[in-house]
């Protein structure tokens, strides 16, 4: 069976305008040996008519798949499941990658061997655009203490690219978290040895807006105290409340200042 080298995946539901950029931009790639899978997560204007009214729906490398409105989790799984390259490449539907992107991480994947890429990526908010540059860590343990504990993440899960085999061995994502299962996720290969590679190079164009998710910053914390109690390094006593007062003060400090926006 001939399989493509990269899926790229994308989970969308009712982002009409952000989800055809999205697209647009996986089809403009200059690497292409690839397929787009689309998850339409129960839009209440069908992702197939979407496209089709784009004139996009005719390109044989993207294919759509749906669901009821179930969850972003969920809907993450049932892309997995339908993808069939050798390496998932995330992509959030507000999102657009570069067209040099799949070059660069099939360079990358060639050169190192590697079975989990991050990439650096652009921040872009009312027109103007930031490069953000993410850290690199020594061992898998250190940067699981940097998930935990940094204020911005150190990774970016849109981009973010993981052998299948990899995925197939740690499992997909974890269908209790309504939010932050990209975040377990990696935690979880983290914990695991996995130890992923750096892509010094900003592949995706990241656009900040009143819908992103990550505003619901105090709203999510519940979800982060549940994280620091399953993947804290070290079991000693205060270190589990003193991981989470970080995060508190963190996700108030972001929270007050989108209030600023």
């Amino acid at each position: 069976m001939v399989r493509p080298t990269f899926t790229v995946c994308i989970v969308v539901r009712d982002r009409a305008v952000l989800l055809v950029n999205a697209v647009r931009s996986v089809l403009a790639n200059t690497f292409e040996d690839f397929e787009l899978v689309v998850v339409d997560d129960g839009s209440r204007v069908p992702v197939t008519t979407v496209l089709a009214e784009a004139k996009l729906a005719g390109d044989h490398r993207v294919r759509v798949v749906s669901q009821p409105p179930t969850g972003i989790a969920e809907a993450r799984n049932l892309g997995l499941r339908t993808a069939t390259g050798r390496y998932l490449t995330v992509l959030d539907s507000d999102d657009e990658l570069t067209p040099d992107a799949l070059a660069h991480l099939h360079r990358l994947l060639s050169a190192t061997g590697g079975s989990w890429v991050y990439a650096d990526y652009t921040e872009v908010s009312r027109g103007s655009g930031r490069l953000i540059r993410l850290p690199e860590y020594a061992s898998p343990q250190r940067m699981l203490v940097g998930v935990l504990t940094r204020p911005r993440l150190p990774f970016k899960h849109s981009g973010t690219t993981i052998d299948r085999r990899l995925l197939d061995r740690i499992g997909g994502y974890d269908e209790s978290f309504r939010l932050f299962e990209d975040i377990e996720l990696m935690l979880r290969a983290l914990k695991s040895g996995v130890h992923p590679c750096h892509l010094a190079h900003p592949i995706v164009r990241f656009h900040r807006h009143d819908g992103n998710v990550t505003r619901g910053r105090l709203a999510g914390l519940v979800f982060w105290f549940r994280l620091i109690e399953m993947y804290r390094p070290v079991r000693w006593p205060g270190v589990g409340l003193a991981f989470k007062a970080l995060r508190t003060l963190s996700e108030t400090g972001k929270w007050l200042v989108t209030l600023g926006r």
